[in-house]
């Protein structure tokens, strides 16, 4: 064989491999790595979708999480100034009731030392009517008991 011809023939079998590729092989393996070039690219897309829908979510989320610190906060200062105001209510109403305490005892002591007074004159009379009794040796009647207390009384 000659070298010509075995060159010859090894292009046109070079050449007929290479149309059967062209023809037969390039095409799917070039369709996959189409479709798979557009699947990452579709990949990239969503996790950059994601990406955003992520940061759009913090942002959401620290609203949200600022707008609930603030209602907090405002329900607790409400609850504060209601503890306040319960307090200052329950301090008004203690101290209307010590007075009302205060005042009912000291009416209670003034009826107690007039009654004492009274019981105590009451005895000082007996005691001097008794004492008169037994040196004059007479008895006082009730009247007369009594109208010397009367007297007794206005010069008081």
């Amino acid at each position: 064989m000659n070298i010509n011809a075995t060159l010859l023939a090894q292009a046109v079998v070079m050449i007929v491999f290479v149309a059967i590729c062209w023809k037969y092989v390039y095409p799917p393996i070039l369709s996959m790595m189409k479709e798979r070039e557009k699947r990452i690219s579709d990949g990239l897309e969503a996790a950059k979708k994601a990406d955003d829908s992520l940061e759009e979510a913090k942002l959401a989320f620290d609203k949200e999480l600022n707008q609930a610190k603030a209602e907090a906060a405002e329900i607790l200062e409400k609850a504060n100034a209601r503890a306040s105001q319960i307090v200052t209510d329950a301090s008004s109403k203690a101290e209307i009731e010590a007075e009302k305490i205060i005042t009912s005892a000291t009416k209670t002591v003034e009826n107690e030392t007039n009654k004492a007074k009274e019981e105590l004159k009451k005895q000082m009379s007996k005691i001097i009517i008794d004492t008169t009794q037994k040196i004059l040796d007479d008895e006082i009647s009730e009247e007369k008991h009594n109208d010397i207390l009367k007297k007794a009384a206005e010069e008081l």
